[in-house]
């Protein structure tokens, strides 16, 4: 059945980038080759950033606690249960096809996963940018900006990411399947079998589903609506009435006040992060704000647009609910960073072109600014890599120290040796030699006596 349309589906009433043909170097350089060029160089730099990662924190969980569950209690409690709030039984699996054929010696395979989401989910926002009018050259800033976005780092070299990065893969997919006129057909049966991918795939995928109704049910699509988020809704309240927990979460005193300073916290860093510096994020905010209420849309872009301008609220004021007790330290978290910038790149890249508006000089300032925060976000991109490799570097390091201790035979088999790392204890070490993952080194100098001795003695390392 044919759902009407009371508005035209077309683009932006405003032309994009109205200029006289290019000639010479402005012939050849255009934004695709561009665009083209700035992915391979990314592709470069993740090699270099990546190369010294290993497991670490939540890593461990996937590789050595869930298949103990799997092996102790069965599939369902490995596939199901949650990890903080979260339901991943795509990425379990995903790192259990990898385990399986690579085992856990090398971290590569894992971390190359996570770094492929992350490349698909910017293709797929760059192809959102141009189904919403976003110009091109502002398009190709945006998404190298979320392409090299280092304030979200965690999404690009902690492999056990892979959870969040399926959720945005999914949206995104998600939303230009069901982007279409006519009928309920194909496209809408497989969005619905992407979405089923992403609520299962990390707390974020609920309220991902959310947005794409919410986008359908504004064109008043309502039976597209339903094949969209109706199996979702099914399948996702199953499982939190059957398996959905979050001890973490409930341990802490809810608050609105401090759900609503961790939202404000969040989304202020996350502006800072894609503007380069706090003066300008004010204006990004109103930038947005312009596009959302002021600016002539029609009814499929100003949809779009609006659901991804408002998403990040309710999702932070959600997490700040449960997390906000244990302090505000980790609204800035790179993890929230990235996916609040990740919904809100699109309508940010139209705030941008609506400078054009003011002054065709205030256009080119406006991505000046762009290029300045993508320049400072490689950077910090490369930086918080070289830390998070030396943080797993030294972790490794005292696993090979206790594991080569002649005490540590008759230790403790439950001692943790790095707090970062509970899923590592003393006990676990010998599959970890066993399957190559470290190599036992016997504790020499005064400071690794020490380390194990302080290890074996109950304290873990920092």
């Amino acid at each position: 059945m044919t759902e009407p349309m009371t508005e035209p589906m077309t683009g932006p009433t405003t032309p994009i980038d109205p200029q006289p043909a290019p000639v010479g170097v402005r012939a050849w350089l255009t934004p695709q080759r561009v665009w083209i060029a700035i992915v391979g160089a990314s592709l470069v730099l993740f090699v270099v950033i990546g190369r010294d990662q290993w497991f670490v924190r939540d890593d461990w969980a996937f590789v050595l606690t869930r298949p103990t569950m799997r092996e102790q209690l069965g599939v369902a409690d490995w596939l199901f249960t949650a990890q903080d709030g979260h339901w991943m039984t795509p990425p379990l699996l995903v790192f259990a096809a990898i385990q399986g054929v690579v085992g856990i010696d090398v971290y590569w395979p894992y971390l190359a996963a996570n770094m492929a989401l992350h490349l698909a989910a910017v293709l797929l926002l760059h192809r959102l940018c141009t189904r919403a009018g976003v110009s091109r050259w502002t398009t190709v800033l945006v998404c190298s900006l979320m392409l090299l976005f280092g304030s979200g780092w965690e999404n690009v070299v902690f492999a056990v990411q892979v959870t969040y990065n399926l959720s945005l893969v999914a949206f995104f997919a998600h939303l230009l399947l069901v982007d279409h006129d006519g009928p309920v057909g194909r496209r809408d049966a497989i969005g619905a079998v992407v979405g089923i991918v992403g609520v299962s795939s990390s707390a974020f995928g609920p309220f991902y589903a959310a947005a794409v109704f919410a986008v359908l049910a504004w064109r008043r699509r309502w039976t597209a609506a339903a094949v969209a988020v109706g199996p979702q809704a099914l399948i996702y309240s199953w499982w939190l009435f059957t398996w959905g927990s979050d001890p973490a979460g409930e341990s802490g005193d809810a608050s609105a006040t401090g759900a609503v300073r961790f939202a404000r916290l969040a989304l202020t860093a996350t502006f800072n992060a894609m503007t380069w510096q706090i003066l300008f994020a004010g204006a990004a905010v109103l930038g947005i704000a312009v596009v959302v209420f002021l600016t002539p849309l029609d009814r499929r872009t100003r949809s779009l647009v609006t659901v991804l301008a408002v998403l990040p609220l309710p999702v932070l004021l959600a997490i700040g609910w449960q997390r906000a007790a244990f302090g505000l330290d980790s609204a800035a978290s790179p993890r929230y960073l990235y996916m609040s910038a990740m919904a809100l790149a699109v309508p940010f890249g139209l705030a941008i072109d609506q400078l054009r508006r003011l002054d065709r000089r205030a256009l080119v300032v406006g991505r000046v600014i762009v290029a300045l925060a993508l320049a400072s976000n490689v950077r910090l991109l490369v930086n918080a890599s070289g830390d998070w490799a030396d943080r797993s570097a030294d972790a490794r390091r005292a696993f090979e120290l206790v594991a080569g201790s002649p005490d540590v035979a008759t230790a403790d088999p439950g001692l943790v040796i790095v707090a970062f790392d509970p899923d590592v204890r003393v006990g676990r070490l010998p599959q970890l030699v066993a399957e190559g993952a470290i190599t036992p080194r016997v504790p020499t100098t005064p400071d690794e006596l020490a380390l194990v001795e302080r290890v074996l003695a109950g304290t873990p390392l920092p």
